[in-house]
């Protein structure tokens, strides 16, 4: 039963079963939604260009790249929609299976050091890009500044990371060896921002 579960996080089964509908659902739920957090957006979005260069998705890359980018610009509107009702209720929320306090303050971290370039920055790393749209949404970024660089963010995330699974799909090596990449991208991409959680943590329970 526990394989079965794991599976509904497995790029390749999100795809399969699914298609590209399923696809932009994640993406969608992952850049506009808290519990969109547990999702594999990176390895995804590389799957997604490597499945299309196989045929199992049978749309041009460029689409594919177009309807990916889709679904996290929305998304990005919804986060940023929520933070903005919810304000600054969100940084008093308790702790929960999708929701730790440390995800806020490291996203809020990451907006002090690079302003609202973080929403360009932070679509290529895990939890950042949950939570950017929504702390731009709590700290009322004006939307007119909110809306361009959640646009460049929201299609560039797709277009180094799909067409780097599209072109590399095609390499015997890559296709010997796709689990491995897929957890070398997942330990590069989360592995900062997990040590800065368990650093904050542990700041935390020192003070």
């Amino acid at each position: 039963m526990f394989e079965h579960f794991t599976d509904l996080f497995n790029p390749k089964t999100i795809i399969h079963v699914g298609g590209i509908g399923l696809l932009m659902a994640v993406v969608f739920a992952e850049t506009g939604l808290l519990v969109g957090i547990v999702f594999p957006g990176d390895s995804l979005l590389f799957t997604a260009g490597l499945l299309t260069a196989a045929g199992v998705i049978r749309l041009p890359i460029g689409v594919v790249i177009l309807l990916i980018g889709l679904a996290a610009f929305l998304g990005d509107q919804s986060g940023y929609g929520i933070g903005w009702r919810t304000g600054k209720a969100l940084f008093n929320r308790p702790k929960s299976f999708f929701f730790r306090p440390e995800y806020v303050q490291t996203t809020r971290q990451f907006y002090q050091r690079y302003g609202i370039w973080v929403l360009i920055l932070g679509k290529f790393l895990p939890i950042v890009r949950t939570f950017a749209p929504l702390l731009a949404g709590v700290v009322q970024v004006p939307y007119r500044k909110f809306l361009p660089v959640s646009l460049i963010g929201s299609f560039l995330w797709p277009a180094v990371l799909s067409t780097a699974g599209y072109f590399l799909g095609n390499v015997p090596w890559v296709q010997e060896n796709y689990g491995w990449i897929i957890l070398a991208m997942v330990l590069v991409t989360t592995g900062p921002i997990l040590w800065k959680v368990l650093r904050l943590r542990q700041t935390k329970v020192s003070v």
